[in-house]
C-alpha cells in the first residue's frame, strides 16, 4: 500500500517487468565476472613478465618474479582466480540460454562461497608480497 498513490505494490508487477529485471541481473553479473576474469589474467601476465634491473657497483642483476615466493603465489593464485571466473561465466551464459533462474538455496551458498574464496586469497597474498618486499629494502 502507498501513501498518495506513489509507488508500486506487490500486485503491481508484471511477469513482463519481473523478466526484464532479471534479464539485466543476469547480463551484470555476466559482465562483472568477464571483468574479473579479465583483471586476474592481466594481473597474473603483469606480475608473470615483469623485471627489473639492478646495478650494484659494476654487477647487474635482474629480478624477475620468481626470485620472490610470494609474487609466485600472486600469479598462481590470480591464474586460479581467472580459471574461477571463466568457469562461472560458462554457468551465467548457459543459465541465460537456457532460461533458468537458480531457485536452489545450497547451490547458492556453494557459487557465493566459491566466490570469496578467491579474493580472500588474492588479498592475503597481496598484504604478504607488500609486506616481503618492504621489508626487504
Amino acid at each position: 500500500m502507498s501513501y498518495l498513490g506513489v509507488g508500486t505494490s506487490i500486485n503491481n508487477v508484471h511477469g513482463s517487468n519481473l523478466k526484464v529485471i532479471d534479464r539485466r541481473v543476469r547480463v551484470a553479473e555476466l559482465s562483472l565476472r568477464c571483468l574479473v576474469c579479465g583483471l586476474a589474467i592481466l594481473a597474473a601476465v603483469l606480475i608473470g613478465t615483469d623485471s627489473q634491473v639492478k646495478v650494484i657497483f659494476t654487477i647487474q642483476k635482474k629480478a624477475k618474479f620468481t626470485d620472490m615466493k610470494a609474487l609466485v603465489f600472486l600469479v598462481i593464485a590470480s591464474g586460479l582466480a581467472a580459471a574461477y571466473s571463466v568457469i562461472q561465466v560458462l554457468r551465467c551464459v548457459l543459465s541465460m540460454i537456457r532460461g533458468s533462474v537458480l531457485f536452489n538455496k545450497p547451490l547458492a551458498w556453494v557459487i557465493f562461497s566459491g566466490d570469496q574464496v578467491p579474493n580472500i586469497t588474492l588479498l592475503q597474498l597481496n598484504f604478504f608480497s607488500l609486506s616481503v618486499s618492504v621489508t626487504s629494502l
